[in-house]
């Protein structure tokens, strides 16, 4: 990062969240500098995880052989202006290379002053009548020239896409395939291709449907699309599929929008877009722009669904402060060690059994599961942290809420618990560095989770009971096993980065490994492969989020 880019970062970041956020800023920088040969050994790991990719994503994209027939089809919708007619051509290329021909690309050019681009257009359309393409007399901007692209588009399924990314030959299949399953809004993991299309990487391995990982950031991105009949519905309510009040983040209020009146949403864990990536993008150029953009959207959101909360945008990305609730906490601590500073009643407990009796006897409405030697990672939160999780645990529609958990060394202990893995359950992000480059910032990002750890737990008092409490574990299965019974009774489990703390002791409930009993228990409960919606099945299932290419080593 050159000294004016990290200048210009410093002043941004200081006018948002004031000079309460400079000793922080301070202290990053100096351990990035102490501790530079971690970040040389992540650096290195990561070239050579992306040289592996190269490779990898070749066999990904292998077309599935079985035979597959369809009526509907997939309509693209494709703004266009001034586009290099090098890339326009190899987007066709793309589309013509689909398995399944059931598509078409609506392209409406707006009026793009490039003879280049127009002639590229011509080319499309008389190379196949399935590129539609309207050239148009004005520039309505992104939102108005894709809205004016679904007015051409025929098909049962709509998809956006952009005029110079690139689609892989299974796209058109596999969205067909979960129209044809009943799904009406659908979603596919992706990755980044460089300037000149040679290089693949950053690949975007998704969760399942996740409200408030959405309203933190629109991961869904690329592909999006939804059956007509969803498109129409959104078009009755709001004026328009697309609303250009939100151009920069059009795509993200579109998801909000789409996923709110959804009758079944479906994420495909197959990476079948790559968005290209320009130094001319929009979102490069105005990324200020667009995450007012995505915020405004959010709020907007929040008054729509009667969520009480403010939006506001802090180190570019949306961050949402719901109102706090006024009930007491009663603090179940594990441990005889010290602990922040806490309001309301303190219950010491000294074995993890102790735990569920101690709740019946507790007097606040809200219930945080502590272990001793915690203390707030960042210190313009030490005085809230407690507030940061109460305000999603009283949400009704939520369960277990935690943060991250780091040693001394700020390496991550827990920030969320995977459950389909061979120990019964593994932490995200397990022993990445906070100051490297942890998978996709999911780590600074408020998002939801299949569970969190006992040892930094808050849940309303009436639903612990109601669900019956912790299980019968030794270890801290118990958190992953209290988070699937919130899932199971229709709840999301939510890990907020607002929160997070270091442990400079040991810390019982994530040292070793599973105890034996345990994981016959929880197996017993949940079966061999509980329902994981938060983790991709592409993951190694150690917690690191890096794609498992071992069936690509065995077959080199």
């Amino acid at each position: 990062m050159s000294l004016i880019t990290s200048a210009r970062s410093f002043v941004r970041r200081v006018r948002h969240d004031g000079v309460r956020c400079i000793p922080d800023m301070v202290y990053t920088r100096l351990m990035t500098l102490i501790h530079r040969d971690v970040l040389e050994r992540e650096n290195a790991a990561r070239r050579a995880e992306e040289a592996a990719y190269q490779t990898w994503r070749r066999r990904h994209e292998r077309p599935d052989p079985a035979p597959f027939h369809t009526d509907r089809r997939l309509s693209f919708l494709i703004p266009a202006y001034n586009t290099r007619p090098e890339h326009l051509r190899a987007l066709a290329d793309s589309l013509l290379a689909q398995s399944c021909h059931r598509w078409e690309a609506c392209i409406y050019d707006g009026a793009s002053p490039d003879a280049r681009t127009r002639e590229a257009l011509a080319e499309l359309a008389a190379r196949d009548a399935r590129f539609r393409v309207v050239m148009g007399e004005e520039n309505d901007g992104i939102s108005g020239n894709t809205n004016r692209a679904y007015a051409i588009a025929a098909g049962d399924v709509i998809a956006l896409c952009d005029h110079d990314d690139l689609l892989a030959p299974d796209a058109v299949r596999c969205i067909l395939e979960a129209a044809e399953g009943g799904a009406d809004f659908i979603y596919t993991d992706e990755d980044k291709v460089s300037e000149d299309g040679t290089r693949f990487f950053e690949s975007h391995l998704k969760a399942d449907y996740a409200p408030d990982a959405l309203r933190a950031g629109n991961y869904v991105c690329h592909i999006t699309a939804m059956t007509r009949d969803l498109a129409e519905e959104l078009i009755r309510a709001d004026g328009a599929l697309l609303r250009s009040a939100f151009d920069g983040s059009q795509d993200h209020d579109l998801a909000l929008r789409a996923c709110e009146r959804a009758r079944k949403i479906v994420h495909i864990p197959r990476i079948l877009y790559h968005w290209r990536m320009l130094d001319a993008s929009f979102s490069h150029q105005k990324a200020e722009k667009c995450v007012q953009a995505a915020c405004h959207a959010v709020q907007e959101q929040l008054h729509r669904t009667g969520l009480e909360g403010r939006v506001g945008m802090e180190t570019l990305r949306v961050r949402i402060r719901y109102a706090v609730p006024e009930g007491a906490v009663t603090a179940i601590v594990m441990g005889e060690g010290r602990i922040p500073p806490l309001p309301g009643e303190v219950i010491r407990v000294g074995s993890p059994e102790e735990r569920n009796e101690a709740a019946r006897r507790a007097k606040g409405e809200y219930l945080l599961f502590l272990h001793s030697g915690m203390t707030p990672l960042d210190r313009q939160t030490k005085e809230n942290w407690l507030d940061e999780m109460l305000m999603y645990a009283r949400r009704p529609d939520v369960g277990c809420v935690g943060s991250a958990i780091l040693d001394a060394k700020r390496f991550y202990r827990h920030a969320g618990y995977a459950v389909d893995v061979p120990g019964g359950a593994v932490s995200h992000h397990a022993g990445q560095w906070l100051y490297g480059r942890p998978y996709m910032i999911t780590d600074r990002l408020v998002r939801n989770v299949t569970g969190v750890s006992g040892g930094l737990l808050l849940i309303r008092r009436e639903l612990f009971l109601r669900l019956g409490g912790f299980g019968d574990y030794a270890g801290d299965l118990a958190g992953a096993d209290l988070g699937l019974k919130c899932l199971g009774a229709g709840l999301v489990n939510v890990y907020t980065p607002h929160a997070r703390m270091v442990c400079r002791g040991t810390l019982p409930c994530l040292n070793g490994e599973t105890p034996r009993e345990d994981l016959q228990r929880f197996r017993s409960a949940w079966g061999e492969h509980p329902q994981e919606r938060y983790y991709s099945p592409l993951f190694t299932r150690d917690g690191r989020m890096t794609i498992d290419m071992t069936e690509q080593e065995a077959e080199e």
